[in-house]
């Protein structure tokens, strides 16, 4: 009986056939339910800030929304966007802007490198892979980026022209970066700010499950090294309220806020300021606090469940992973590197995890180790199933 035909055996609701999805950090109906019931109730605003939020303008963005996202970032309203409804298609705006016009301290061509700390956000490589980019790899160290391989990276390379960081709740590692991380990374950048880009994703800013490091401003700790005309610091509402048509921020200097907004009225005449005005309202009805602690009671027992499981095949010296205290995401990595083995037997068994080398840039996972576990989607009955079908292939396979 080979190892498919064992789990199957021990595990019988498997001939329902139902597939299971652990592949990307979507939330659950049953967090997109709890913004429902808040917006069934509200009137839709025509009028904000003494603006007819129906017609074009205000390329910056609503106030109040600039304040929203002031708000959840930890910065100034006066340097910060409220713009589309993804932090990810403003992240390419601004490649695209770097790359076509250039920033005074951020311009990008066609042999520019990134700076990539791995495991890290498939999308984000994904996207500096369609311009080209060559990514550097880098470990983490336990607060934040391993500086030492940083430091050698901006010695050693020729035209590094930026780096990618996700600094709470990493995508897919749970880190959070300690200031003195933060300020020794910029410090280190410092050496290269004529002509250096941060993207500094800041996607799970509000997003605690567990008690979870305070942050300082990082405009404020960019200002004190010197590169705050390098950072571009992003959030969005995406999931907080909808996943789908949350408002995205930006924050940053006011040269680059210039410089992007010319960039983009030759894109878009404004971003959608209906719907921005529409989660100004939100607020009013909720605090942001009070939202993610609602989220919470969705969320972290879905985190307790899978670390159950993934504690276990620790113990049993199956796997490395940490804890993470907040954010959307599990590391898994396999000590016997057979990340990819586990992948394939989980698929036949009809739970999908992502491929190997999503986590990595160009989908090179050479120690064939990393697996990235997303368990916010299903239910809590269905992501039992889940982990039991991973569990079992991963004790099989070793």
């Amino acid at each position: 009986m080979n190892i498919l035909e064992q789990i199957r055996k021990e595990l019988p609701w498997l001939e329902d056939k139902v597939s299971y999805d652990l592949t990307r950090g979507k939330p659950s109906s049953d967090q997109l339910d709890i913004s429902q019931q808040y917006l069934e109730k509200i009137n839709q605003p025509y009028h904000i800030d003494g603006v007819d939020i129906r017609n074009y303008g205000l390329p910056e963005g609503l106030p109040s929304a600039k304040a929203l996202g002031a708000d959840i970032m930890g910065t100034s309203a006066e340097e910060t966007l409220a713009l589309d409804n993804s932090s990810l298609s403003l992240m390419q705006q601004i490649l695209s802007c770097g790359y076509f016009l250039g920033f005074d301290k951020a311009k990008l061509d066609q042999n520019s490198k990134f700076i990539c700390p791995v495991p890290g956000y498939d999308r984000h490589f994904k996207l500096l892979e369609n311009f080209g980019f060559e990514m550097i790899s880098i470990p983490f160290a336990d607060d934040g980026p391993d500086l030492q391989a940083l430091a050698q990276v901006l010695e050693q390379e020729a035209n590094v022209a930026g780096i990618v960081c996700v600094p709470r709740h990493s995508n897919p590692t749970g880190h959070s970066y300690s200031d003195a991380n933060v300020s020794e990374m910029f410090n280190l950048i410092s050496q290269k700010k004529d002509n250096f880009m941060i993207l500094w994703d800041n996607a799970y800013a509000c997003h605690d499950l567990k008690p979870t490091i305070k942050q300082s401003s990082a405009n404020e700790i960019a200002k004190n090294c010197g590169v705050w005309d390098n950072l571009f610091h992003l959030s969005s509402t995406s999931k907080i309220t909808l996943a789908g048509s949350g408002i995205a921020f930006l924050s940053m200097s006011s040269s680059n806020i210039n410089q992007f907004i010319d960039y983009r009225n030759s894109v878009t005449p404004g971003p959608n300021k209906m719907n921005q005005g529409l989660h100004v309202e939100y607020f009013k009805t909720i605090s942001i606090e009070e939202q993610m602690n609602k989220l919470k009671e969705v969320i972290l027992p879905k985190f307790e469940l899978t670390e159950q499981y993934l504690s276990e095949l620790q113990q049993e010296g199956l796997c490395e992973y940490k804890s993470p205290t907040g954010g959307y995401f599990f590391t898994f990595d396999s000590t016997s590197g057979k990340a990819k083995e586990i992948i394939d037997h989980c698929d036949q068994l009809g739970l999908k995890l992502l491929p190997l080398g999503s986590c990595h840039p160009n989908g090179k996972d050479s120690a064939n180790r990393t697996i990235r576990i997303a368990p916010t989607f299903p239910d809590l009955q269905s992501l039992e199933r889940c982990m039991q079908i991973f569990s079992k292939v991963v004790k099989y396979l070793n």
